[in-house]
């Protein structure tokens, strides 16, 4: 009984598939070597319009089986894996290199999806994603936070200092801010003062409220003060 044949991946059925392969593959290397992996990034993304997910619409996330076959085939192809009978050292180490440039890719391809979901007409985007009426409801449906992820660290980063330096100026009984810190310390009185809810007060007797009632219109006060300067 003859042997059989070995099956054609799935991301073949796609028209197109192969053609963008194409393109990809000359594009891995100078990304690996530069860890720039926009250009790269701008091409396999057309595979997440090329693909679709479960429930028949683009698969923006590429998550689908196609997709993530595509991407495994684009690494063999540019040479990214372990030859035949590889030691265990040289299998781990293009096991490294792969998971890099497919974490490189997927930030890369934060902003170009973001860029292009935007892009859309009302048109477009009812043609493609039919039941969604804007481009809030496609980064809804795909749970896509409309921001690259660099934008979105160093929001985390910036959040997190400003707590950081209101932290230490509070530590000192009179604490002393500079100009230079103003920013920082009046981000991390709003992210703590639009924190709050009236819950908070659950449970305090009514000297603590009287003494509460005082400091918020003292710091009520203040912060006029402060918004007047900035008039």
């Amino acid at each position: 009984m003859p042997p059989k044949k070995p099956t054609a991946p799935a991301w073949l059925e796609f028209p197109g598939a192969q053609e963008i392969m194409d393109r990809a593959v000359p594009l891995v290397g100078p990304a690996r070597e530069s860890r720039d992996f926009g250009p790269l990034a701008e091409v396999v993304f057309e595979t997440a319009l090329l693909f679709a997910n479960a429930e028949g619409r683009p698969d923006l996330r590429r998550e689908s089986y196609a997709a993530r076959q595509w991407m495994s085939a684009l690494l063999d192809t540019a040479g990214v894996k372990a030859p035949p009978m590889s030691s265990p050292e040289i299998r781990a180490a293009a096991k490294k290199a792969r998971d890099s440039i497919l974490q490189g890719v997927r930030g890369a391809l934060s902003p170009v999806r973001v860029r292009w979901v935007l892009s859309l007409s009302p048109e477009d985007l009812s043609r493609r994603f039919p039941g969604l009426l804007s481009s809030d409801e496609v980064f809804e449906y795909y749970k896509i936070i409309p921001k690259a992820q660099r934008e979105v660290r160093i929001d985390r980063y910036n959040r997190r200092t400003s707590l950081q330096k209101l932290g230490a100026l509070l530590a000192d009984d009179e604490p002393t801010i500079v100009p230079a810190d103003g920013p920082d310390v009046i981000h991390a009185l709003h992210r703590l003062a639009t924190a709050l809810s009236p819950n908070v007060f659950n449970g305090a007797d009514v000297e603590t409220k009287k003494l509460l009632r005082q400091e918020l219109a003292e710091t009520r006060a203040a912060l006029l003060a402060l918004e007047d300067a900035l008039s």
